[in-house]
């Protein structure tokens, strides 16, 4: 018998003010397995197969795996670069919502439903319709063509750990983290959910 349904108790006043909680409070792993496995597994394979219709190479080819920001033509083409920090903090924040939202879902359904938001958008960002939105000028060493198949599960991965470092932490912490995350990649390579947002309203 799977304990998938069981609600997890009203959060308090001095449980909210706390950096961490116990591990007894937060979701567990049990029930809804097989399922997100398999969940999981076709976003994967969707992923995978939209890539390879758009035309996405495979890796950067460049025998890196971090691109520094002085190297902004390999963003989105290595296994890692500064905008692993976004999916970090997509998947943080991503977490707790869904738990505050609904404190009776497993380990298992926040996993699948983190997951496939992060394929989603994958896909859309890299459709060709979306990176014209951007509006970058040839010339802008920040333009964006795609992601490399790598990246792009590089970043699904980057957005799981960010999901699972999250959970244990006190929601004010994790909003404090993605608002520093944010302020920190717009001083760092001058783009962020914000500067990408503007950007694509074409303000």
């Amino acid at each position: 018998m799977t304990d998938e349904n069981r609600s997890a108790p009203p959060l308090s006043s001095e449980r909210s003010a706390s950096l961490t909680l116990d591990a007894s409070e937060l979701p567990q792993g049990r029930g809804w397995g097989r399922q997100a496995v398999a969940l999981i597994a076709m976003a994967l394979l969707g992923k995978l197969a939209m890539l390879a219709i758009l035309g996405r190479p495979i890796n950067c080819g460049c025998g890196q795996i971090w691109a520094m920001p002085d190297q902004a033509g390999l963003n989105s083409q290595t296994v890692l670069d500064p905008y692993s920090v976004l999916h970090l903090v997509f998947g943080a924040v991503l977490a707790k919502l869904i738990w505050w939202k609904r404190p009776d879902w497993s380990l298992w359904k926040i996993a699948a439903a983190v997951v496939v938001s992060s394929t989603v958008w994958e896909v859309v960002e890299n459709l060709p319709l979306v990176i014209d939105l951007f509006g970058y000028s040839q010339d802008d060493p920040l333009a964006y063509d795609g992601d490399s198949i790598v990246n792009s599960f590089s970043d699904s991965a980057a957005t799981v750990l960010g999901a699972a470092l999250a959970l244990p932490l006190a929601g004010w912490l994790v909003a404090a983290l993605a608002v520093g995350a944010e302020l920190l990649l717009s001083l760092w390579v001058g783009d962020g959910f914000l500067i990408m947002l503007w950007r694509a309203l074409g303000l």
